[in-house]
């Protein structure tokens, strides 16, 4: 049986740039900030710094919610069949199991993505270990199938320039 203090975190963590994996994720560097792991399962928090055009397949996530914070630039985010910019000081809370995706519409934006529960975390790893040489993300069947073992459908494809309209 487990135990609801089980659960959480048992002690403080204290991370900084030494002690915090980056990952290429779909292209671009995912700084993990606080893992799964260090956090207790309550959530994963990473730094994302990504170029005008960087984007995701469209996906829900059937065990956590995702919360982005525009901490520099501006993002497109689509979600629950609504799209809105979201600039620097913004943040957008996207439930679990709502379709979303998002759009870096500005030369460079720097954002934070917040999981809850942790277990995201593990999925960026996986695609990591996975891409090919030079940092190339795997080809979409392997994608599917490793958001698949971490309880993400990827729906559709992401957002194009063309799809945002200033």
């Amino acid at each position: 049986m487990i135990k609801l203090m089980d659960v959480f975190a048992a002690r403080p963590a204290f991370t900084d740039s030494g002690s915090q994996p980056v990952y290429r994720f779909l292209g671009s560097p995912e700084r993990l900030l606080v893992t799964g792991e260090q956090s207790g399962g309550e959530f994963a928090l990473f730094e994302t710094t990504g170029e005008r055009g960087h984007t995701a397949p469209r996906h829900r996530h059937r065990r956590a919610s995702e919360t982005f914070v525009v901490l520099d630039g501006e993002i497109l985010i689509e979600a629950g069949g609504e799209r809105q910019v979201a600039a620097a000081g913004h943040a957008a809370v996207l439930p679990r199991d709502q379709v979303h995706t998002f759009l870096v519409v500005s030369p460079t934006a720097r954002y934070l993505t917040l999981h809850t529960p942790a277990g995201f975390d593990a999925f960026v790893r996986d695609v990591s270990d996975a891409a090919q040489a030079g940092g190339t993300p795997p080809d979409r069947a392997t994608l599917v199938a490793l958001a698949a073992e971490h309880g993400i459908d990827i729906v559709g494809p992401g957002l194009t320039l063309d799809d945002y309209v200033q």
